[in-house]
């Protein structure tokens, strides 16, 4: 369920990137790419817990987000509109999407979300129930 709802973020998010206009098909890669970049970091997650390499992880998730969102834009910049210039957009793009649901377990967004929708589950129930 979280997968998802990051995937919705992600696919609200990607409205605040430039995207040209006949690549609006961009948005979804976002989305795809935050989903199964949380479903990897997950994994991970599993096996990095000492706090140095945790450390260490998200500092490389958040580098690795940052240049490719900065290679999206001046690969966007250079306004080339070949085949290997979309190409080179929709991987950045989804890359730099992939990155930030990378980060996602290694922070307290996931926890913080449960509890938040368990606390607006239970209250939908006592809502109901009366």
């Amino acid at each position: 369920m979280l997968t998802i709802a990051f995937g919705v973020i992600a696919l609200v998010l990607s409205f605040g990137f430039p995207v040209p206009q006949e690549f609006s098909a961009f948005r979804l890669i976002a989305a795809f790419g935050v989903m199964v970049g949380y479903q990897a970091g997950q994994l991970v997650s599993r096996f990095v817990r000492p706090r140095p390499k945790r450390f260490l992880t998200l500092s490389v998730s958040v580098l690795f987000c940052c240049y490719f969102v900065f290679a999206y834009a001046q690969t966007l910049k250079m306004g080339s509109a070949n085949t290997s210039a979309i190409v080179n957009l929709s991987v950045l793009f989804g890359l730099a999407f992939f990155w930030l649901g990378f980060l996602l377990p290694f922070t307290r967004i996931p926890k913080e979300l449960n509890i938040l929708s368990s606390k607006a589950i239970e209250r939908f129930a006592k809502r109901s129930g009366d």
